[in-house]
């Protein structure tokens, strides 16, 4: 063979091992990619699976007897008002879900009965939201 037939030959050896060299970083790379996304789409539907959970199964601040703390509703007083204060006296753990358990709530559309109420850190948000509703009498 002649060194032109030679390099040629070699040329086209080389081409076809960078080709299936190429190939094979491309699949790893794209497995690698599949396996990242499945990761994120898991730890994102554990993390809404639980958050769901929190919204209907919400458990207490703390035990029995807890701490009783006067909590006042105004006239008018909105939703995100309302969880707001729950929040910095420390009833509830979380504004935003507080917010939410009220919109999907009965008292979505009558609200709740303005007045002062005392609350405890042992009660549920179901709770407070039975005390602090129409339904309440523990005023």
């Amino acid at each position: 063979m002649s060194n032109k037939k030679k390099a040629k030959h070699q040329s086209k050896k080389n081409s076809v091992a960078k080709n299936i060299a190429g190939g094979a970083v491309g699949t790893i790379f794209n497995a690698v990619l599949i396996i990242v996304a499945v990761m994120l789409i898991y730890y994102f539907a554990v993390s809404a699976y639980q958050y769901g959970v929190r919204i209907y199964g919400e458990p207490a601040i703390s035990e029995e007897p807890g701490t009783e703390i006067n909590v006042t509703i105004t006239d008018g007083m909105d939703f995100k008002g309302i969880a707001k204060q729950l929040y910095e006296k420390g009833l509830v753990r979380e504004e935003r879900l507080f917010y939410i358990q009220e919109r999907l709530s009965n008292y979505s559309e009558d609200g709740f009965v303005a007045g002062d109420y005392v609350l405890s850190t042992a009660m549920t948000p179901d709770e407070m939201m039975d005390v602090m509703g129409a339904g309440g009498d523990d005023k």
